[in-house]
């Protein structure tokens, strides 16, 4: 990471005192009134061993009592982390891991030490960043072991000096010292990274959507013009970027911008030019790097632990294939998916608010029911809606009249699931009026009127939407801009809000067929195998391994009929008993339920499809070892 342009200075440590302190403390970075500060904090599981040696080991407690800079302490845990003796009994079993943190919280301020000199030697470093690196390095028991082997304690260096250099050339190592730049950070990083960085200052969706699409191109053309062809020597810094770098991205953004595929909230405002992009990367960089500056802040030794090291790639296996590699737009933007999990409570909810509603037992759970059970009979059952008419002594339109109310009753609560303007449904005018600059990607209306914009094919048609409701010209200035009297103008806006009212209409239809008729058979069909699944339940235990044996695990009857020692017909038997008992069950408790009486032939028929559909989606069972027998 990069070393912000007005860097602040790097705190010091406090002293840690008695040297009991030095072996269960860490550093602790705080930012407070614009500036990091460092503390020490105990962690309480080294603070613990250490009150475990002093209470069962005279030597340790003997140690402890000195009053020395704690080197008597660091030999005795050096000595217990590279000893493989067997512990006694009151060690803890990971003594050798707890005797490498301790020694590893002893060295904290080496860590410190070798940040801030490489900080004061490389600027383009931040001494955070350092500090995490050595402090992650210096966690690996593997890594601590093999320095303290290989120090010479008769050599001319002490150790702290010898930790330190080997700390120094870890961290110049993981960072790249020589070949990172700002400019290498701000393309190496993924559009979902800069878009999280974006949000955590407190920019707005329309300006995060913008940024992002002009640091796409102006990676594209920043790695074209500078590092591809720009005469940069493999392994050197990434060189700055050029005024034409700017002048060519903006030409490009303003050129995407009334694409097809681009975002309604990019089209609708205004074009950009080479100063506001050369701010907007500047402000991507100060997003990206204020992001990584909090996420290298360490609560816990263990958390420590967790922590992976900063991956830099040597630009020697890089291709350009690799780094022009950019993540969906998708990845970035509210996802419909997202809100799927609030759509069945909002429906649930829906549903009671009906007056004709009732709450009916069934499989023992509560199901919702209207009090004509045509929405059982039509999304758990079924039957056609002049099946349902002819059961329940109703004509079809009457059956047709009450599905549309709920189904459109669902729909209205759909698109109210994140609380759209009230009318915005009737007034494509008003949405555009009021949302079209900054369309809210949580409300389903925005997005759907959203990607009706970008279905138009003619940029003149997106650009005058963008100089209405975007920038908010009259007519007149419209007319002006476009060479066109105020009738034309009028005309194209009337015919492109015609055009998105149309969209919007297919748009809902699609709506009431891949949510509210997928929730409604979900609905019914769960309360209906309910049912099925307490008269499984109760069949008898000969009947059940029989089913599961045939549906789960497809055994058919001639090998079933050797495995459970029965003869051909007494499976058979088995096997039908079963089904009939299964379906038997089912008609009388919907008849006892809902004064339902599903006895004729189509009735019979649906029931027998939904006992078969289920019985083959038969949870796994312990039979499964049965079944591999035979």
């Amino acid at each position: 990471m990069l070393n912000p342009s007005n860097p602040n200075p790097i705190p010091t440590p406090p002293r840690r005192s008695p040297a009991l302190k030095q072996f269960c403390t860490y550093l602790r970075l705080n930012h407070q009134g614009g500036r990091w500060l460092l503390e020490w904090t105990t962690e309480p599981r080294l603070r613990r061993n250490i009150q475990l040696y002093t209470a069962q080991d005279p030597t340790f407690a003997q140690l402890c009592d000195r009053r020395d800079d704690g080197t008597g302490l660091e030999q005795f845990w050096i000595a217990l982390a590279l000893d493989s003796l067997p512990s006694q009994g009151w060690e803890p079993p990971d003594r050798q891991q707890l005797a490498f943190q301790h020694l590893a919280s002893y060295y904290e301020p080496i860590c410190h030490q070798a940040a801030r000199t490489i900080a004061h030697e490389h600027s383009q470093i931040l001494w955070e960043d350092a500090l995490t690196i050595a402090r992650l390095w210096l966690q690996k028991p593997d890594k601590l072991a093999d320095i303290l082997r290989k120090y010479q304690p008769n050599g001319p260096a002490r150790f702290s000096t010898y930790l330190q250099s080997v700390l120094i050339r870890n961290i110049k190592s993981e960072t790249d010292v020589g070949r990172y730049s700002s400019w290498r950070l701000l393309c190496k990083a993924p559009d979902y990274e800069i878009a999280q960085a974006l949000e955590s200052v407190a920019l707005g969706t329309t300006r995060i959507s913008q940024l992002l699409l002009a640091r796409k191109l102006f990676k594209k053309i920043y790695m074209a013009q500078r590092i591809n062809g720009g005469g940069r020597k493999l392994g050197e810094i990434w060189p700055a970027p050029q005024s034409e770098d700017f002048a060519e991205t903006a030409k490009f953004y303003n050129a995407r911008r009334l694409s097809p595929s681009a975002l309604p909230e990019v089209a609708a405002n205004p074009p950009s030019n080479p100063e506001q992009i050369e701010s907007w990367m500047h402000c991507c960089l100060k997003a990206l790097k204020h992001k990584r500056v909090r996420e290298n802040q360490i609560d816990s030794i263990d958390e420590l632990e967790e922590k992976q090291g900063l991956e830099i790639p040597d630009p020697a296996t890089e291709s350009a294939e690799a780094i022009l590699e950019e993540r969906s737009e998708a990845e970035v933007s509210d996802a419909l998916g997202s809100r799927l999990k609030r759509i069945h409570e909002l429906f649930e909810t829906e549903l009671k608010g009906c007056r004709s509603i009732l709450e009916v037992q069934l499989g023992g759970r509560p199901v919702l029911i209207d009090k004509d059970r045509i929405l059982l009979l039509r999304y758990g059952i079924g039957l056609t809606q002049t099946q349902i008419g002819e059961l329940r002594g109703i004509h079809q339109s009457s059956v047709n009249r009450k599905l549309k109310s709920y189904r459109t009753g669902l729909l209205t609560a759909l698109t109210q699931l994140s609380q759209p303007k009230e009318g915005v449904i009737k007034s494509v005018q008003f949405w555009l009026e009021k949302n079209f600059s900054a369309p809210n990607r949580a409300d389903l209306i925005a997005q759907a009127l959203g990607e009706g914009i970008k279905t138009l094919k003619n940029a003149e048609d997106r650009e005058l939407l963008s100089l209405r409701y975007g920038q908010n010209l009259t007519v007149p200035q419209i007319g002006d801009r476009l060479g066109m009297t105020a009738v034309e103008v009028e005309s194209r806006l009337s015919h492109l809000e015609t055009q998105l009212h149309n969209f919007l209409l297919t748009t809902l239809e699609k709506w009431i067929d891949e949510y509210v008729d997928k929730w409604l058979y979900g609905f019914y069909k769960t309360a209906l195998e309910q049912i099925l699944n307490q008269g499984f339940n109760l069949l008898s235990p000969d009947i059940q391994k029989n089913l599961k044996l045939y549906y789960n695990h497809r055994v058919s009857r001639e090998p079933m009929t050797q495995g459970v020692g029965l003869d051909e017909e007494r499976v058979h038997y088995l096997f039908w008993e079963g089904i009939c008992q299964l379906e038997t069950y089912l008609i009388q408790h919907l008849s006892q339920r809902l004064n339902v009486l599903l006895v004729g032939r189509v009735e019979r028929q649906r029931i027998a499809q939904l006992l078969a559909e289920w019985l083959t989606n038969l949870p796994k069972s312990d039979s499964g070892e049965q079944a591999n027998e035979l």
